[in-house]
């Protein structure tokens, strides 16, 4: 079985649940092939931009299933979910380890101007269940769909206590709005 019939049926998996595809940007870049290309995916209600890496699960990365890096942040935010998902994946490609759930990459200063959003969490996507994370389905998973979450400084001092788990529950009963990255923290 060729690598692109193991993973057949992929983009319709991503986009039954993120929207239609907009546009792709090549793995080609002036600096050569970063190894994966970022494809946008785009729903209109509520305006929200999902970029999705494709071609890290061919890369040689330590991991426990190949995977791939999503973000989704607010439409009018989306230069900076392509920001932190080609900055993560580049980082996994270059160090040739992968990001499992729960994966912390925190910065010293803010990693966005003007916000307090410092690092990323690792986690399974908070809007969907285990059927989107795990592809083709949890049964059997060929891949790993990794959701990078943007986060505070005081967020991820909670995870490094709590655990990331702990986390989306307090997201969840304050209603955090993690889509948006000028947000406060939850914690």
């Amino acid at each position: 079985m060729s690598a692109e019939e193991h993973f057949s049926g992929l983009l319709e998996h991503l986009e039954r649940r993120l929207g239609p595809v907009r546009r792709v940007e090549s793995a080609q870049t002036e600096a050569g092939n970063r190894g994966y290309d970022l494809t946008f995916y785009e729903v209109e209600e509520p305006p929200v931009t999902t970029v999705v890496t494709n071609g890290v699960r061919f890369q040689q990365i330590t991991s426990i299933l190949p995977e791939e890096f999503l973000c989704t942040l607010r439409s009018d935010q989306a230069y900076i979910a392509q920001y932190l998902v080609d900055s993560i994946a580049s980082m996994a490609i270059r160090s040739q380890r992968g990001m499992e759930y729960g994966t912390v990459f925190r910065n010293k200063k803010p990693i966005i101007t003007g916000t307090e959003i410092v690092g990323v969490v690792a986690h399974v996507n908070p809007k969907f269940d285990d059927t989107f994370n795990l592809f083709p389905n949890d049964a059997a998973p060929r891949l790993q769909i990794i959701t990078l979450v943007p986060v505070t400084g005081y967020e991820l001092d909670f995870v490094k206590e709590e655990g990331a788990d702990k986390l989306f529950e307090v997201f969840w009963l304050n209603r955090t709005n993690i889509l948006d990255v000028h947000r406060q923290s939850a914690v």
